[in-house]
């Protein structure tokens, strides 16, 4: 077993799922973000916090409980399955804004709407009735953790929502897909900001190297969308790159090495591998996308020049809405079947 680094430190006590991953990979990190296991954004090598974690708004997840809980502004979310509860990893959502009022327990009331996507979600086994701008029954399929959703375009104007029965914890967002709860009182709507996770300055550069360096992610989005959204992207130079996870039928994933994407945009050949884990990896100019088995790689204009590090996002905008289980980065680009090993 060797396990070796260019920043070399003591290990004296590495938890199992270091030797998992460290020892696949046959060398130690130089940054290593494990989410999931952990519930906070210390970086495992070096001990210390470089994330920056804003969220201009209060925000929900599912505590290891089951239950819905609520994160301050700025607090980082660890959102679990509220079955199994299971630890799913950092939470990272888009702007949304909540157009219920009463949210907690939902009466009947009008909301005003635009011609727009947009989703209705909520626990219990009552039934919303939608009439006015758009015509639909939702009967409720049980008590928290069972959640109801309809995605709809009503035409615009008045919104007339129906209740009767029990039905909780409701958000009707514009949008294609439910995110996370988001409450309101009797009086006014509310909104959840963007989550924006970022490594800059010197938290950036002490681990990060330009020239050859190798990144694994496990990330998941929320719900199947057209959007690209990203699970990570280093910016502020010219020579972009990002992990983008469109996913419209499963894990799928594009890359984007030194601004060359791959697979192409347009051809439809994302890589898929029933795999939420993906690794993107380069030296000089030469890049390479792994997933499981499945590789593509391209040859960027440049070598990458960087100044930051985004979580979750394409520089804050595009985010993943999903979850981060862990993201881990190696300062030497890793041999072939090392990233097929490691994404499996």
């Amino acid at each position: 077993m060797r396990l070796s680094s260019s920043r070399s430190t003591a290990i004296l006590h590495r938890p199992q799922q270091d030797f998992l991953l460290w020892d696949k990979a046959g060398t130690r990190p130089s940054l290593d973000q494990q989410f999931a296991d952990r519930k906070d954004l210390i970086d495992a090598i070096s001990g210390q916090q470089l994330i920056t974690h804003t969220r201009a708004s209060a925000g929900t997840y599912r505590g290891s409980d089951g239950l819905i809980k609520t994160a301050t502004t700025n607090e980082a979310r660890f959102d679990h399955d509220p079955v199994t509860g299971e630890s799913l990893g950092l939470l990272v959502e888009e702007l949304r804004s909540n157009l219920l009022l009463n949210s907690g327990t939902l009466a009947t009331q009008d909301v005003t709407v635009t011609a727009v996507a947009h989703t209705l979600s909520f626990y219990g086994s009552g039934t919303v009735t939608l009439s006015g701008t758009h015509t639909a029954t939702v009967v409720g399929t049980g008590a928290y953790p069972a959640r109801t959703t309809l995605t709809f375009t009503p035409t615009a104007g008045t919104l007339t929502v129906t209740v009767s029965g029990a039905v909780e914890y409701a958000n009707l967002e514009i949008g294609s897909f439910a995110t996370s709860y988001i409450p309101t009182t009797a009086s006014s709507t509310a909104s959840r900001s963007a989550d924006v996770v970022s490594i800059t300055g010197a938290n950036f550069s002490s681990w990060i190297d330009l020239n050859d360096g190798t990144f694994f992610s496990d990330s998941e989005v929320i719900a199947p969308s057209v959007q690209t959204q990203a699970a990570w992207s280093l910016t502020g130079g010219t020579y972009l790159t990002s992990l983008r996870q469109p996913q419209s039928t499963g894990n799928q994933f594009r890359a984007q090495i030194g601004s060359v994407f791959t697979p192409a945009p347009g051809t439809g050949n994302l890589l898929s591998a029933g795999t939420t884990k993906a690794c993107v990896a380069y030296s000089g100019t030469a890049g390479r996308l792994q997933v499981g088995s499945s590789s593509n790689d391209v040859t960027s204009a440049g070598v990458l020049d960087a100044t930051d590090l985004y979580i979750g996002s394409f520089a804050g905008g595009t985010p993943l809405n999903g979850t981060i289980r862990r993201l881990t980065y190696w300062d030497q680009r890793l041999p072939n079947d090392t990233l097929e090993s490691i994404t499996q």
